[in-house]
């Protein structure tokens, strides 16, 4: 007669199942919190770099610019209208 590993230690299979579907569920949420940590430090690491806020400083350069810019072309758009009005 052979003796399986279940009736040597006398372990159900249900027991066992129970305990890799636990042992999977465990490893899965180590690799999820590993996950969670790499991708902390990666973000932290771009928002700490010198080019991150070199290009926030550029976003808002852009932005000062075409708001004056907006309020030149306003600005001739006055004027012409003005000249027009003065010519007729």
């Amino acid at each position: 007669m052979n003796v399986t590993s279940f009736d040597k230690f006398n372990i159900s299979k249900e027991l066992l199942t129970k305990m890799n579907l636990f042992g999977a569920l465990i490893l899965l949420f180590i690799c999820f919190f590993v996950f969670l940590i790499i991708v902390v430090v990666v973000r932290y690491a771009i928002d700490s770099s010198k080019t991150s806020i070199r290009l926030e400083y550029l976003i808002k350069e852009v932005h000062e610019l075409k708001t004056e810019i907006k309020k030149q072309n306003n600005n001739k758009q006055d004027e012409k209208k003005c000249i027009i009005d003065e010519r007729i």
